[in-house]
């Protein structure tokens, strides 16, 4: 069974926007550079035998991806090209943008042989090699899935097999939206949780307990 482990990033300077009005934009821009930084060590760490995938609409994530030794992918829809007042998309556009990506990732790792996917947003600062291993690990060839719960009731890192097992539900309530359509393919899931899982950057109070920045 060949493995493919994909990383979602947003571009650097549109994510995380609920904090634009506790940071500058460079300041956004450095968080989620760095984000991503966390995310890759992380999965190298835990020694994989995997493809490491990273897609994104940011050429500079793109980048940073094939410096630290993954493969990189350009999202097929295009960056946004109005004025930056109107590039924020909202939550809803976000999930979207999100779940279009992951869907054209694992098309992309299923047309070169994955046979399963292991989806590591980079929204956690604390992931540890021991929770990629324990996402990334089987119970046989038989179709599964593994969850990893937010704690807010959304999906903090995803695991399919097959690939393509079942569509990409992404964002508020996605934990049980997930187990739902696996439910509905008749697929087993099992539920992973760790401190270091559930916890993902959402709120300012978030990145204060990570990150020193000011209130």
């Amino acid at each position: 069974m060949t493995l493919w482990t994909i990383v979602p990033v947003k571009p650097f300077n549109e994510g995380k926007s609920r904090l634009a009005g506790h940071i500058s934009p460079q300041q956004r821009c450095a968080l989620n550079r760095e984000l991503l930084t966390r995310t890759l060590a992380a999965i190298n760490r835990a020694r994989l035998d995997a493809e490491l995938l990273v897609v994104s609409r940011d050429t500079r994530a793109l980048a940073a991806a094939e410096r630290a030794g993954s493969r990189a992918l350009a999202e097929e829809s295009q960056p946004c090209t109005a004025p930056s007042s109107s590039c924020s998309p909202n939550d809803a556009e976000s999930e979207q943008q999100l779940n279009a990506a992951l869907t054209q990732a694992a098309r992309y790792a299923a047309t070169h042989g994955a046979t399963r996917v292991l989806v590591l947003p980079t929204d956690m600062p604390n992931l540890t090699a021991g929770d990629v291993r324990a996402m990334a690990s089987t119970r046989g060839p038989e179709p599964q899935i593994t969850i990893a719960p937010s704690r807010d009731g959304g999906t903090n890192a995803l695991m399919l097999q097959p690939a393509q097992a079942i569509p990409f539900a992404f964002g508020r309530g996605s934990f049980l939206r997930h187990q739902r359509l696996a439910a509905e393919a008749g697929i087993p899931v099992h539920v992973v949780k760790s401190d270091s899982l559930l916890f993902d950057i959402d709120q300012p109070e978030d990145y204060r307990l990570v990150f020193d920045f000011p209130g």
